[in-house]
């Protein structure tokens, strides 16, 4: 099969680009979360009422940015091509994770992923340990760190 994960285990992934928080996709992912929270979706109520200064990104939508994040890096492509079919990975949850730090709207964030773990489980599927962390930029703290499973399958 060629593939050499294994030899990866320690080594960085890669960084993600630079992603803008913007309000319209937080209060997006508010409305299909049916979280009507206003430190979320109201700028002056947020300055008025937390220590935020204005509107943060749920913790949810910092973890969803995640999927993103590790196509932008495009951890699959040391897959390689697949006399079988394509690869791809399956969210498959989290050993750890914890969000550190809140991500105010206007910031930009950005992913940065090393391979932790990889185990061959056998007809084709593999399982990745990623420890992730989501750096806010500009801030000393990330907004999250994270054990992130993905199983890896062929099509």
């Amino acid at each position: 099969m060629g593939i050499d994960m294994k030899s990866k285990i320690g080594q960085p992934l890669g960084t993600s680009r630079w992603f803008d928080v913007e309000q319209a996709l937080i209060t997006q992912f508010s409305a299909s979360t049916l979280d009507d929270d206003p430190m979320h979706l109201d700028p002056e109520w947020s300055k008025a009422n937390t220590p935020f200064g204005g509107t943060v990104a749920a913790g949810f939508w910092t973890t969803s940015m995640l999927i993103t994040m590790s196509h932008d890096i495009g951890f699959i492509d040391a897959f390689g091509e697949s006399e079988g079919g394509a690869w791809y990975a399956l969210n498959y949850g989290f050993n750890h994770m914890r969000l550190i730090t809140p991500v105010p709207v206007g910031k930009r964030i950005r992913g940065h992923m090393r391979l932790r773990d990889f185990q061959d489980r056998g007809e084709g599927k593999f399982l990745l340990t990623i420890d992730v962390e989501v750096e806010i930029e500009g801030e000393a703290k990330p907004a999250l760190v994270a054990e992130w499973l993905a199983m890896v399958l062929r099509s």
